[in-house]
């Protein structure tokens, strides 16, 4: 009979520490993983967006791509100039 009591005296203990965890300490670890979460986001999109690269308001920068090299097949064969006769219909 002694052994039964303790089982619920700790049966109960536990469930009133599990209601404790959850009334207060579960918030507090959900609101600490959003901020962090948030954090990470607002950085990424800053980032992506530009912001914090120390470039000026109303600053412009273009970027070209880098000429193509035009390959020459040795073997394909010869460039022929094609020129198209216009003749007026008049």
């Amino acid at each position: 009979m002694n052994y039964f009591l303790w089982f619920i005296f700790i049966f109960f203990l536990l469930a009133y520490g599990f209601r404790l965890f959850l009334r207060y300490a579960m918030p507090w670890l959900l609101g600490r993983f959003m901020k962090k979460q948030q954090e990470k986001f607002n950085q990424a999109y800053n980032q992506q967006q530009g912001f914090g690269q120390g470039k000026k308001e109303g600053e412009v920068e273009i970027n070209v791509p880098p000429e193509k090299e035009q390959k020459k097949d040795e073997g394909f064969g010869e460039y022929v100039e094609f020129e198209e006769d216009v003749e007026d219909e008049s």
